[in-house]
């Protein structure tokens, strides 16, 4: 019986009862389309490259490894790859 579980292939890496955990690749250019999560939390994390993170058309951040940006699944996101990289997205349900 194993305790833990691994993942590294994009996608969905991981889901329970009031989570998912998810994982995107991408090159420098790529463009995730503007979206929402409604009812649930966001932690969002850069794993390598840089990645440019627009929040609701307003709020604009410049995110690489070491840095973790939390927000509210009800506002729009739109992730944009600046360099190479890798992302992963962890969606909490909201209580």
């Amino acid at each position: 019986m194993a305790f833990g579980k691994q993942a590294e292939k994009p996608g969905l890496l991981f889901e329970g009862p009031n989570f998912k955990v998810m994982k995107k690749v991408g090159q420098a250019g790529d463009t995730v389309e503007k979206h929402n999560h409604p009812g649930y939390n966001i932690v969002f994390t850069v794993v390598n490259g840089q990645v440019q993170v627009v929040l609701n058309d307003v709020e604009e951040y410049f995110l690489v490894p070491g840095k973790i940006l939390q927000f509210d699944g009800d506002n729009y996101v739109k992730p944009t790859f600046i360099e190479d990289g890798a992302i992963v997205v962890t969606l909490v349900e909201k209580a």
